[in-house]
C-alpha cells in the first residue's frame, strides 16, 4: 500500500488489542470476532501539523492504522468499534490472503457510522492531496469509494446511493433467474425506476 505520505509522519508502533477493550465496552461476540479475524494491528502513520507542513482545521490529526488478518476478510463491525475507542480518524490498511484494502469509518448527520472501503486489490495506492489535515483525510475517503465521491462525500446520500445499488443488483439477479417473460418485465420497469432514482442522486 502506498499513500504516498512522507516519512515524517511513520510512528510503526504495535497497538495491542487489549487496548481497545479498555477504552469502550464490547460485546463477548464482537471481542471473539476481533481476536478470530485479526492477527496484528500497527500504528503506522500519524497526519498533523507536527508531522508534516500543513494547516490545521476542524480534523485536528488522524491515524493509519494497519491490521493483518488471520481471515479472508474483517467484519465492517470490528472497524466501527476500534474507531469508536481512538479519538482522532483512522485510515485502516488491511492486508491478508486477498491482498490489500483500505477502509475508515464516516459519520452521517445522525451520527451512524459508514464504513468506506476500496476493493481487495494486490497493489493499491492511494494520492496524497490537501494543504490542511481534514483536506488530506477527505481526500483519502473520496478515494475508498466511488459512490461517496460521487455524491461529494455526504454520508447521508452515499447510504441512499448504496441501498439503491444493492436493490437493483437484485432485481438483476432475479430478472436472470425469472422463467416467465411478463414477470422478467416487470422486474426490468422497477429496476429502471430505480436506475432513475440513483442518476438523480449521483447526476
Amino acid at each position: 500500500m502506498n499513500l504516498n505520505l512522507p516519512g515524517t509522519t511513520e510512528i510503526n508502533r504495535f497497538v495491542a488489542k487489549t487496548n481497545f477493550y479498555k477504552q469502550a465496552s464490547i460485546t463477548p461476540k464482537l471481542h471473539d470476532l476481533i481476536e478470530q479475524q485479526i492477527d496484528r494491528i500497527t500504528w503506522t502513520n500519524k497526519i498533523a501539523p507536527t508531522t508534516m507542513n500543513i494547516a490545521a482545521d476542524d480534523t485536528v490529526e488522524f491515524q493509519i492504522f494497519h491490521v493483518s488478518l488471520k481471515t479472508p476478510d474483517l467484519d465492517n463491525a470490528v472497524l466501527i468499534f476500534i474507531q469508536k475507542t481512538v479519538s482522532y480518524p483512522i485510515l485502516f490498511i488491511i492486508t491478508g490472503a486477498r491482498g490489500e484494502r483500505a477502509a475508515a469509518v464516516a459519520k452521517n448527520a445522525t451520527s451512524k457510522p459508514v464504513v468506506l472501503a476500496t476493493n481487495w486489490s494486490s497493489s493499491l495506492s492511494l494520492s496524497l492531496k490537501g494543504i490542511s489535515t481534514g483536506a488530506i483525510y477527505q481526500n483519502y475517503l473520496m478515494q475508498l469509494s466511488e459512490s461517496f465521491a460521487a455524491v461529494g462525500g455526504d454520508t447521508e446520500r452515499h447510504g441512499e446511493v448504496t441501498k439503491l445499488k444493492r436493490s437493483i443488483d437484485a432485481l438483476s439477479t432475479k430478472i436472470k433467474r425469472e422463467a416467465q417473460i411478463n414477470k422478467r418485465q416487470d422486474l426490468a420497469r422497477e429496476r429502471h425506476e430505480l436506475e432513475i432514482q440513483l442518476k438523480e442522486i449521483i447526476g
